[in-house]
């Protein structure tokens, strides 16, 4: 499977339907929801993203944080443990999005390997993590979390005691499309994720070709 095979695969239901698996609640969502969390959560990034380009014409992403007091810091002091697990972070408390140096040159290494470095230089991949924690300060400060405005899903439920909790990956799901309409970008951030696991070995492009059209049959029988 070829490099332009997999971003030919890799369309926003699929990628979205990706992240959306990897909540803590998924297995508890029915079958005739799952469209329902893929594409209201898409469909809230991308109406965030038209506001944003609307307010801010001809603006890039550093502009419209520095427009919204948001500071951004490059950190470059991580421990080995923390590369690639942080590679940005919005802090809520100082009004700031971290940005993590060595996690983002570790990624643009692998990417290099896989000769996608010119869909991802180190610049890419740095503004790709400010608009996706941009995304969570407009969560937080403006539009409210994607996961308050969806349905929770029932986790527990004996007889009239019933608990709900929220579907927190569609914030994620949210915040990749709002990214690629930002940036502007021909692709889904989220690609970046199976791009750095085949890098690093950790899956091959049949295991991920198989994986996609496993999730694209879902999405056609929900």
């Amino acid at each position: 499977m070829s490099n332009k095979r997999l971003e030919k695969m890799c369309t926003d239901e699929i990628l979205s339907l990706a992240e959306l698996k990897e909540d803590l609640y998924f297995k508890k969502l029915p079958e005739d929801k799952i469209k329902y969390y893929v594409y209201e959560s898409m469909k809230i990034g991308e109406e965030a993203a038209k506001k944003i380009i609307c307010s801010n014409p001809n603006k890039n992403i550093r502009d419209i944080c520095e427009d919204k007091k948001i500071k951004i810091e490059l950190k470059t002091d991580e421990y080995d443990f923390e590369i690639i697990q942080m590679r940005g972070k919005y802090d809520a408390i100082e009004k700031k999005i971290l940005l993590y140096d060595k996690s983002i040159k570790w990624l643009e290494d692998e990417f290099n390997k896989l000769k996608v470095d010119k869909m991802f230089d180190y610049e890419t991949i740095a503004e790709i993590h400010i608009a996706h924690e941009l995304f969570h300060y407009l969560e937080i400060e403006e539009i409210d979390y994607v996961y308050d405005k969806l349905d929770k899903a029932v986790v527990f439920k004996m007889g009239p005691i019933k608990k709900n909790y929220p579907i927190v990956k569609t914030s994620d799901i949210a915040a990749h499309i709002f990214c690629k309409n930002v940036l502007n970008l021909p692709f889904n951030p989220k690609i970046m994720d199976y791009y750095y696991l085949i890098g690093k070995g950790y899956i091959d492009f049949d295991y991920l070709e198989n994986y996609f059209r496993e999730l694209d049959e879902t999405l056609k029988c929900n």
